[in-house]
C-alpha cells in the first residue's frame, strides 16, 4: 500500500465502538408536524445551538439504541435542501454536550451526506459542501446517495467519478474522501455484498485509489453489521428517494420508484455473512489476500464488539492474524480505544499496553492518530505521547504524530517543523522523522513489526 495512502487510510478510519451516556431531563418532545416546522425555522436562521437543544428535547428521554435512532431520524429531517453546513454545525454543538454523540459522530455525518444529494443536483458542488468533521463521513454519504440514486453502477461510472470531483486540483485528501466513499457506496448499492464491492473497487485505475476504496467497503461492512446498522443509511436513502418520487409522481410517495432502481426496501435479504461469531478475524479471513491489509485496519472495532471490549482478548485475537499484517490489527485496536473512551488517555494507555510488546507500538499509533483526527491539532497528539511510558511505544507514538503533521501540512516544511518543535526533547527527533524532516532516522528507527522482521 503506498505510504501516503496508508496514512490517509489510518487517519479516516472511524472506530465502531462508542460509550453510553446518561440522558438529562429535557422538555417534552414536539409532535412531528410541529417539529418539522421548528426545524425548518431554526435551519433557515442557521441557529445550530437551538437545533442541538431541540434534538436533545426530542431524544433526551430515551436510552441506548432508541436514543441513537432518534438522533439519526432528527438529522435525516434536518439535513438536505442545501443545509449541509447547518446540520454539521448542529451536530458539532450536540457532540459537545453528549460524549456518546461525539463517539458516534461519523455515522451521523454519513446521514448528513446522504441527505445532501438528490438526483438532478450538482454532485461536485454538493460533495464540496461537506467538511472533514468526524472523519469526513459527510463526503462518504454523498457518494452513497449518488450510487443508490443512480440505481446502477458500472466500471465507467466508478472509474471517472473521482476525476470529476477532483477536477484539476492536486488535492489528494479530497480524492481520498471520494474513493473511500465509493467503497461505502458500492456496499450499499449491492446490498452489503462485501466481496462484490471489493471487486468493484478494482475498477479504479491506481492502487492508491483502490486501497482507499477497499477501506470504505470494509468500514461500511463493519458499521452496517452492528445491530440495526444497515437500517441507518437505508432510512436516509428512503427519505431522499421518497422525496424525489413524490416530486416526479405528483404526490404518490411510491411514484417513480422503478426509475430510481436503488430503493433500499426492494433489496431483499442480505446474502453475505457480514460477521462470524466463531471467527474474530472475519471477514479478513474470508476475503482474497490482496484485500487483507486494508481489512485489518478496520478489524479492531469488530473484535472489541465481540469480546465485550476486553482488550487482552482482542489483542490475543489480533495475534492470530497473518504475521506481516498483525500490526494493522493492533493499530485498529488503538483507533477503537481512542474512540470508545472518547480520548481518555489513562484508559487508552492501559488498553494499548495489552498483548505482544512487539506489536503494542501500533496500537498507540492508531490511538494518537485518532486524537489528531478529531481536532486536526497535532498538539493534542503530542500531549498524549508525553503520557505514554518511555520506550518503543512512546517513540512510535511521536513518529505517528509526525506522520499526521505531514498530512496536515504537506507542502509547508516550516509549518511541519514548527509543529514538531513543540514536542518534548525526548520525542522531537521522532516527530521530525515521521514528518519527513529528518534523514537519516534516529537510532533504532524505523521500528519494524516482528512479522515483517522475519521475512
Amino acid at each position: 500500500m503506498p505510504r501516503d495512502q496508508e496514512r490517509l487510510m489510518r487517519r479516516y478510519i472511524a472506530p465502531v465502538a462508542g460509550v453510553l451516556f446518561l440522558a438529562c431531563a429535557s422538555p417534552a418532545p414536539l409532535p412531528e408536524s410541529e417539529l418539522t416546522s421548528r426545524v425548518d425555522q431554526l435551519a433557515a436562521a442557521s441557529d445550530t445551538t437551538a437545533l442541538a437543544a431541540l434534538a436533545q428535547q426530542q431524544c433526551g428521554a430515551l436510552d441506548g439504541e432508541a436514543r441513537q435512532t432518534c438522533y439519526e431520524d432528527f438529522f435525516v429531517a434536518l439535513s438536505g435542501q442545501e443545509r449541509v453546513r447547518v446540520a454539521l454545525g448542529a451536530l458539532t454543538v450536540l457532540a459537545g454536550k453528549e460524549r456518546k454523540v461525539e463517539a458516534d459522530g461519523h455515522g451521523y455525518t454519513h446521514i448528513i451526506g446522504i441527505k445532501a444529494w438528490e438526483p438532478g443536483m450538482d454532485l461536485v458542488k454538493v460533495f464540496k459542501s461537506c467538511t472533514g468533521l468526524f472523519q469526513s463521513g459527510c463526503y462518504h454519504g454523498v457518494i452513497q446517495a449518488y450510487f443508490t440514486g443512480e440505481g446502477s453502477v458500472d466500471s465507467a461510472k466508478v472509474s471517472w467519478l473521482c476525476d470529476l470531483i477532483q477536477g484539476n486540483s492536486n488535492d489528494r485528501w479530497l480524492r481520498f474522501q471520494c474513493v473511500h466513499g465509493i467503497g461505502h457506496g458500492l456496499e450499499m448499492i449491492w446490498n452489503w455484498d462485501l466481496p462484490r464491492a471489493l471487486e468493484g473497487c478494482d475498477w479504479l485505475g491506481s492502487d492508491w485509489d483502490r486501497q482507499g476504496c477497499y477501506g470504505g467497503a470494509f468500514m461500511e461492512n463493519a458499521m452496517a453489521s452492528m445491530p440495526g446498522g444497515h437500517h441507518t443509511p437505508a432510512r436516509a436513502i428512503e427519505a431522499v428517494q421518497g422525496s424525489a418520487a413524490t416530486q416526479e409522481g405528483g404526490g404518490d410517495e411510491h411514484a417513480g420508484h422503478e426509475e430510481h432502481g436503488g430503493h433500499m426496501s426492494d433489496r431483499g435479504a442480505i446474502t453475505f455473512k457480514m460477521r462470524d461469531s466463531t471467527d474474530l478475524l472475519y471477514p479478513c479471513t474470508a476475503v482474497k489476500p490482496k484485500y487483507r491489509s486494508t481489512c485489518y485496519l478496520l478489524q479492531g472495532g469488530v473484535i472489541l464488539g465481540a469480546v465485550d471490549r476486553d482488550f487482552a482478548k482482542a489483542a490475543a485475537a489480533c495475534d492470530g492474524a497473518d504475521p506481516d499484517l498483525r500490526h494493522n490489527c493492533y493499530l485498529s485496536l488503538g483507533t477503537a480505544a481512542s474512540g470508545m473512551t472518547v480520548q481518555n488517555t489513562p484508559k487508552i494507555i492501559e488498553f494499548c499496553s495489552q498483548g505482544d510488546p512487539g506489536y503494542q507500538p501500533w496500537c498507540f499509533v492508531g490511538a494518537v492518530k485518532n486524537y489528531i483526527d478529531v481536532t486536526a491539532n497535532p498538539d493534542d497528539g503530542l500531549r498524549f505521547c508525553e503520557a505514554v511510558p518511555p520506550g518503543n511505544n512512546q517513540r512510535q507514538c511521536y513518529v505517528a504524530v509526525g506522520e499526521q503533521v505531514l498530512i496536515l501540512n504537506a507542502p509547508d516544511t516550516a509549518a511541519r517543523r514548527r509543529a514538531c518543535d513543540r514536542a518534548k526533547p525526548e520525542g522531537r527527533a521522532e516527530c521530525l522523522y515521521g514528518a519527513w524532516l529528518l534523514k537519516p532516522p534516529p537510532a533504532g528507527l524505523p521500528l519494524i513489526p516482528p512479522g515483517r522482521r522475519q521475512q
